[in-house]
């Protein structure tokens, strides 16, 4: 469990500590990065989901037999299309953080909701994890 733990709070580590690198940079806009690398690193921990585990073969042939679980196999589908999703938010996410305030909705705070984009990301990969078990 401590391993999930660290691997669920790995993208907001990577944002601390590139937040850190441009604040002794002296990087004006230090934090407009925040909601694209959380985005993009809980991306990037889902990938591992998107394959079901494969399960001993049963019955005649059961070493050239591969079987999977058909829940897991529903959940890795669906996995599949939340990391399509995911990617639509993170380019949101990004252009939000790179866009300049006359590109976008009068009054929206481009910081904040791109940091908003990025932790519904890393939340919706945190229960994709726990959906799918602490099986390897």
């Amino acid at each position: 469990m401590e391993l999930r733990i660290l691997t669920w709070i790995f993208p907001w580590l990577m944002a601390i500590f590139e937040l850190l690198l441009r604040i002794s940079l002296q990087n004006a806009d230090a934090s407009a990065f925040i909601g694209p690398t959380v985005g993009g690193a809980s991306l990037g921990m889902m990938l591992p989901l998107t394959r079901a585990r494969e399960l001993p073969g049963r019955g005649p042939n059961a070493a050239r037999r591969i079987s999977f679980d058909r829940k897991e196999d529903h959940l890795a589908q669906l996995t599949n299309l939340a990391i399509w999703a995911g990617f639509t938010a993170w380019a949101s996410s990004l252009y939000l953080s790179l866009a300049d305030d006359g590109d976008v909705i009068a009054g929206l705070d481009r910081g904040r909701t791109s940091i908003l984009i990025g932790a519904i990301i890393w939340i919706a990969v945190v229960v994709f994890d726990l959906a799918r078990g602490g099986k390897p």
